[in-house]
């Protein structure tokens, strides 16, 4: 039997707490209005987290994989983006990404397709209506918000951040399966690649999940920083209502309440998934 001070008791706490808020808000209409108008803003902070942290996991994957690479110029390549992204503030990723990246690079490629598109469509080319529609698609891309929406530049702002951190973790989890795993898959008579992919890969993702959660916790509070893009996430829609109610302090106490809700949801995933790795390892071993 575990001791008092051992038990949830901070957990009991926490959901006190939030059936006294519940009970509050809905039994105040204008409460009730102000978690309206930011239910919207749920959904996108939510998009914006699950693809955000997609993206960041398919690129620290990349770089973790390089960074534990055998090959010199992989290894440096992947070290330059860890280094170098991590040591720049997520905010500055976020506008730079938003504001100068995202512009630089839809006139990069639409510039040199305009001409020849414009050519082969003046000599009669369709390829079934492809090229028309093409054109039209460049001649939109005259604002690159047409192309790029700046939700997506938040994403990638988001993803490539949390992408070098990703990368550590990842690094950090091959490291840790002992060599003794390797030598036991080259006597089976795999490759080295085989034995990343079937063996080590599959050990280092699972000693990696802890921190793995720990940054998709951290990136859904992060996700925030996109309200700077004026994308009508939670944040960016609780600003709008307060600068149109003046009502600045039942507001923000309804965001860091909804934040709350989702972040400790969040774990709670995160810690059942942890828990269902610890028994299949126990199972494993058994």
């Amino acid at each position: 039997m575990s001791r008092p001070s051992e038990r949830p008791w901070w957990l009991v706490v926490v959901a006190v707490g939030l059936a006294l808020a519940a009970f509050t808000i809905l039994g105040d209409p204008e409460l009730t209005e102000t978690l309206r108008v930011l239910r919207r803003g749920i959904a996108v902070t939510v998009r914006v987290t699950v693809f955000g942290f997609a993206l960041a996991l398919a690129l620290g994957l990349v770089a973790g994989l390089g960074r534990a690479s055998g090959n010199a110029w992989v290894r440096q390549a992947s070290t330059l983006y860890v280094e170098v992204v991590r040591g720049v503030p997520m905010l500055v990723l976020v506008l730079w990404f938003g504001f100068a990246f995202a512009p630089w690079i839809v006139g990069v490629l639409r510039d040199p397709l305009i001409g020849p598109v414009d050519e082969l469509i003046a000599a009669g080319w369709s390829l079934g209506g492809l090229l028309p529609a093409l054109a039209a698609k460049l001649a939109a891309c005259a604002r690159p918000s047409a192309c790029m929406p700046m939700e997506a530049r938040g994403i990638a702002g988001l993803g490539v951040g949390y992408g070098a951190y990703i990368a550590e973790i990842v690094r950090a989890g091959i490291e840790s399966v002992g060599a003794g795993q390797r030598e036991a898959a080259a006597s089976l008579g795999m490759s080295r690649r085989q034995a990343m992919r079937f063996v080590v890969l599959p050990q280092a993702l699972r000693l990696a999940l802890p921190p793995l959660g720990n940054d998709l916790v951290a990136l859904l509070k992060d996700s925030s920083l996109i309200s700077i893009l004026a994308v009508p996430d939670l944040v960016h829609v609780a600003r709008v209502h307060v600068a149109r109610t003046f009502d600045a302090l039942a507001t923000w106490n309804l965001v860091a309440l909804l934040y709350l809700v989702l972040t400790l949801s969040l774990s709670a995933v995160v810690r059942r998934l942890e828990r269902r790795g610890d028994w299949a390892r126990r199972a494993g071993d058994g």
